[in-house]
């Protein structure tokens, strides 16, 4: 089966990025999705449900239509789509702002000044190298030694009793720590067991929450070498987040009013398909992200994670997902007709041209062009685009203006 580009590229494409703009659920999917810390949505979603959703089986048996084979006219009665108006908040980025973004620098990476003069405190970082054994027979375990390790005292990132003893040791000094991991540790070797560790301190450093020029430097961000550089670089980078997001926001706020002000009909049931399976691809590659970061996932559990997010309320997922895929045919219906009112065409050119920008952007994966090229679906790409030039088009001749309060 030919490939959706959308979902082995990480390149703006309408067919991902206009849903997610039309849609809270995938929304909710993406950032789930890109959060290593995120393994409770998914066990509560397998908790939901341990079967896989009903229309998700069997995909490759389905008969699909595209926006080729079907008049869009047929299915839709467009609104005035041209001269609307949407609210959408301005950009902005404040003072404030950037003081919060270098404090949150400061909470992760803070500035430290080292210490020569004292023993460890709690709330020092110390630099460790450490070896753990079991007590019975002096054998090192698995996982249990590390050289040049920073450990901040009292962050709890360490079994019971270790940071704890630290507290008190000097610079230089070499401490056995005889210690138990809980029984409910997650590893069953060492769940129980009796163990010492045994740590050196190379280092000890005092946290400060005064950020210096020496520690801006020492972010690695390009062009930064003192604190007014990175507060004009955080600045920067802050403004250009809310433009994006003010761009995002002004697409489905008129994506949204298209959809809100056109009536349709109900839709082949084959172009549905087409939809489901594309949708499928997407959500095989949210589960793919999950999995990487060490828990299993299906597309199945994603839907019931958007579900969770977005409908909290709802318990049939076969049915969320059915109005998603909804969803999107009408966005794409809406967009294939005002494409053919307004005469926006997409050549050959066109998808030579997106195809080689992506090649050459080095994030597809493929070792040649010719290689991407035989396993996408051109379809797939000329909507993804025909959809682009619409919602540029829809932006274009839309009356955009700042929410009234």
């Amino acid at each position: 089966m030919k490939k959706n580009l959308s979902v082995l590229l990480v390149v703006a494409m309408a067919v991902t990025s206009l849903t997610a703009c039309g849609s809270k659920s995938k929304e909710a999917a993406s950032d789930a999705a890109s959060e290593s810390s995120s393994t409770e949505a998914v066990a509560a979603a397998a908790a939901a449900g341990s079967n896989d959703i009903a229309s998700l089986q069997n995909l490759d048996k389905l008969e699909v239509k595209t926006l080729n084979d079907i008049n869009p006219m047929d299915y839709i009665t467009l609104g005035e789509y041209k001269g609307f108006t949407v609210e959408v908040a301005p950009v902005s980025v404040t003072d404030e702002d950037v003081d919060g973004y270098i404090n949150n620098l400061i909470e992760s990476n803070p500035a430290k000044t080292e210490i020569t003069d004292r023993p460890i405190q709690k709330g020092d970082i110390a630099n460790i190298d450490y070896e753990g054994k079991y007590a019975d027979t002096g054998v090192a375990f698995d996982g249990g030694t590390a050289k040049g390790f920073d450990l901040d005292i009292g962050s709890g990132m360490f079994i019971p009793g270790f940071e704890d003893g630290l507290v008190g040791v000097k610079l230089g000094d070499t401490v056995d720590l005889d210690l138990t991991f809980p029984e409910e540790y997650g590893s069953k070797d060492l769940a129980g067991k009796k163990v010492v560790f045994t740590v050196k301190v190379n280092k000890i450093s005092e946290k400060s929450k005064e950020p210096t020029d020496e520690w801006a430097a020492g972010l690695g961000m390009e062009g930064v070498t003192n604190l007014e550089q990175l507060k004009e670089t955080s600045k920067q980078q802050l403004t250009e987040e809310a433009e994006a997001t003010h761009k995002a926001d002004v697409e489905s706020a008129v994506i949204e009013k298209v959809i809100e002000i056109s009536e349709f009909k109900d839709f082949p049931q084959e172009l549905l398909n087409y939809y489901l399976v594309q949708e499928n691809e997407q959500l095989e590659n949210y589960a793919q992200m999950y999995t990487a970061y060490g828990q299993p996932t299906t597309a199945s559990d994603i839907v019931r994670i958007m579900m969770q997010n977005t409908a909290p309320d709802q318990t049939d997922a076969d049915a969320f997902l059915k109005n998603m895929v909804n969803e999107v045919a009408q966005q794409f219906i809406a967009f294939a007709a005002i494409a053919k009112n307004e005469n926006i065409a997409i050549s050959d050119e066109d998808v030579e041209n997106y195809l080689k920008e992506a090649f050459d952007a080095g994030t597809t994966g493929y070792s040649s062009l010719d290689e991407l090229k035989g396993d996408v679906d051109p379809k797939t790409i000329r909507e993804g685009l025909m959809a682009d030039k619409v919602v540029a088009f829809l932006v274009d001749n839309a009356n955009v203006v700042e929410p009234a309060n």
